[in-house]
């Protein structure tokens, strides 16, 4: 059983015992309460060396997502897949982009540089 499939049937193992969202808006607040938690320990400058605490927030939030998945009775795998192929596009579009314009790398490139090339990748594709 893969990790997605797994969380699938834990969701809705713990649905049949009664321990389920109500609304979505609840699952969205935790969603938001697992970011702002990433961002404090982000934040903080005596944050574990081995970044253990930041892997096991990291780690809530993906399964906030998932619960939010499944609660919407979508496939988690399927949605992974679906927006990792868009990525792939995407990206392979910033690529095309940044050769047409004689580069072989965007390195060094400022955030906003970045972002620029991403939004004509998203237009053109």
């Amino acid at each position: 059983m893969s990790l997605l499939e797994k969380i699938t049937r834990l969701e809705k193992e713990a649905e049949d015992f009664g321990f389920k969202w109500e609304k979505v808006n609840q699952i969205m607040a935790q969603i938001h309460s697992e970011c702002d938690e990433i961002t404090v320990h982000l934040n903080d400058p005596a944050s574990d060396p081995d970044k253990t605490k930041l892997q096991e927030e990291i780690g809530d939030l993906l399964h906030a997502v998932f619960s939010l998945c499944v609660f919407c009775k979508l496939s988690p795998q399927a949605t992974l897949e679906k927006t990792l192929a868009k990525f792939e596009r995407r990206l392979e579009a910033v690529k095309q982009i940044a050769k047409a314009q004689g580069l072989n790398s965007l390195e060094g490139r400022s955030f906003d540089e970045l972002m620029g090339y991403w939004e004509k990748a998203k237009k053109r594709v």
